[in-house]
């Protein structure tokens, strides 16, 4: 067998034994979690959390959020769950669903008596918890029910997001016509989001205003959703721009400029 074989099986030997050391940690300071000695497991699992072990520093928040031996501090466990989530660790990216949820669920009990009472903020927030499962079951049909509640009483928001549940057809019949209508009156408002969609609307060609070329459309609100910050209009943005001729890069940016006047400065 020549050195550098010899090194290479030195090397898989050592790291074998690292992984099963810490392996041993993690394991032993479960057992102390399940036992109740949590002095045990935050020692055991002191230097794991160091090196950024995924599996302790899911461990670790654990300890926090339930107030194991340590003060309860659910940012803290939400802390060393994201830094497990982002390795990858399935334990952490569950602990981390599962804190999440029962914060939402807290949310949506403090939220649901001001939304049945009229509260228009309230019932925009319980349409959107309703739309993505957060601390209640999905409905669509829910959903639909209470940003229509909502945006009869001028939310915003809630035009916007009724201009997305008829785009995708989210509780209700995909239909891009009411979706665009919806979405301008909440992009009319200085509403970043509903300009940015209402830009996906046209350079998708689903847009109804036929007044003007749709990439010229939807340059024009992309690039002001994306002056207002939002990441991915500026990509999108880029990519409108090159399909676009010379005097329709004017007529776009013009347009654009226009927008910014009527639409964004006024309301920051």
């Amino acid at each position: 067998m020549n050195k550098s074989t010899l090194l290479a099986a030195a090397g898989l030997l050592f790291s074998l034994h690292t992984t099963s050391a810490l392996a041993a940690s993690v394991d032993a300071a479960q057992r102390a979690i399940d036992a109740g000695d949590y002095a045990k497991a935050r020692a055991e699992l002191e230097s794991l959390v160091k090196s950024q072990d995924p599996a302790a520093m899911n461990l670790q928040g654990k300890l926090y959020e339930n107030g194991w031996g340590v003060e309860q501090d659910t940012n803290m466990a939400r802390r060393y769950y994201e830094s497990g989530a982002r390795q990858g660790h399935l334990d952490s990216v569950n602990s981390l669903r599962a804190l999440k949820n029962r914060e939402f669920k807290v949310e949506f009990d403090r939220l649901l008596p001001l939304a049945e009472a009229g509260d228009g903020n309230a019932q925009n927030r319980i349409g959107e918890m309703y739309e993505f499962g957060q601390g209640v079951e999905r409905d669509n049909d829910a959903a639909l029910k209470w940003f229509r509640l909502a945006a009869d009483q001028n939310v915003i928001a809630a035009w916007h997001n009724l201009g997305r549940s008829y785009n995708f057809g989210t509780g209700v019949e995909q239909d891009y016509a009411t979706a665009e209508q919806w979405y301008r009156k909440a992009a009319e408002q200085g509403h970043m989001d509903a300009m940015f969609f209402l830009g996906t609307l046209y350079s998708n060609s689903h847009g109804q205003d036929s007044s003007i070329d749709t990439n010229i459309l939807a340059y024009a609100w992309m690039h002001n959703a994306a002056e207002m910050g939002n990441s991915t209009a500026r990509a999108i943005e880029a990519r409108l721009l090159m399909k676009l001729d010379e005097s329709q890069l004017d007529e776009a940016e013009s347009l654009a400029e226009r927008y910014k006047a009527k639409y964004v400065t006024p309301f920051k």
